[in-house]
């Protein structure tokens, strides 16, 4: 339920869809989006996504899809450090993506952005050698739906690097990962921002999505092969690579 004093999105009684309100939600962050995810992650985001690029066991030359890519940080990387692939950043929020065309313009004609929704991908079957995915799956107002499209839009042996926050265990370690999430985040974000709301929903978001192990196995419902994982920072973050058979 919505409270008065911290309202936080998507709201459960707004007559708007899930991914407008989240859209909206990004729109108003993209000025300091940049900022909060390093000082948020501790600087480790970059880290963390350039372990997931270096994972990925696609040819060079390879069409990578950074889907609900933002700002452009996947991309990025993906330009940095395979120097023959091509990457197509789709996003559902056209702000964050103005901010991702001017980050990637030294990279010439090896990108290409567009604003469009991860459940209905504009993208013909079999188009991308492979997908990845940061901190986005849980913004999908579909998780079924996001995985059949990657599932779709990927040749078969394409990979899907799935990089994000799930719901948190029971360890030590988890409950600490649990407290930053949900008492310092809002509250740093908030400050940086002047946009609590959103990063309240952030925190509300991980706890409403699903375990690892249970995404895990709707993926493979969903036709992937596991590839690998790895858990970081206090098992607030996890990196998932799948491929498609």
């Amino acid at each position: 339920m919505q409270s008065a004093k911290s309202p936080t999105l998507p709201n459960p009684n707004s007559s708007a869809s899930k991914d407008l309100q989240v859209r909206e939600m990004f729109s108003r962050i993209v000025p300091t989006y940049d900022l909060l995810n390093r000082l948020l992650s501790l600087g480790f985001d970059q880290h963390w996504r350039a372990h997931a690029v270096r994972r990925l066991n696609v040819s060079q030359g390879s069409r990578i899809l950074d889907l609900c890519g933002g700002t452009g940080d996947f991309a990025r990387k993906v330009l940095g450090l395979r120097s023959k692939d091509t990457v197509h950043v789709a996003d559902f929020c056209f702000p964050m993506l103005g901010k991702a065309r001017d980050r990637l313009r030294n990279f010439g004609e090896r990108h290409g952005t567009l604003c469009g929704d991860a459940l209905r991908l504009p993208f013909a079957n079999g188009s991308f050698e492979a997908c990845l995915c940061g901190f986005g799956v849980r913004n999908w107002a579909d998780l079924e739906a996001g995985l059949a499209e990657v599932h779709r839009v990927l040749v078969p042996g394409g990979e899907f690097a799935v990089l994000d926050f799930f719901q948190a265990g029971a360890k030590a370690a988890d409950r600490l990962g649990r407290f930053y999430v949900r008492k310092v985040l809002p509250c740093v974000g908030g400050v940086v921002s002047g946009n609590r709301e959103a990063y309240q929903y952030l925190a509300d978001s991980m706890d409403g999505f699903c375990s690892p192990q249970e995404f895990v196995g709707r993926a493979a419902i969903n036709g992937f092969e596991m590839v690998e994982e790895k858990r970081f920072l206090l098992g607030m973050c996890w990196l998932f690579l799948f491929r498609k058979p």
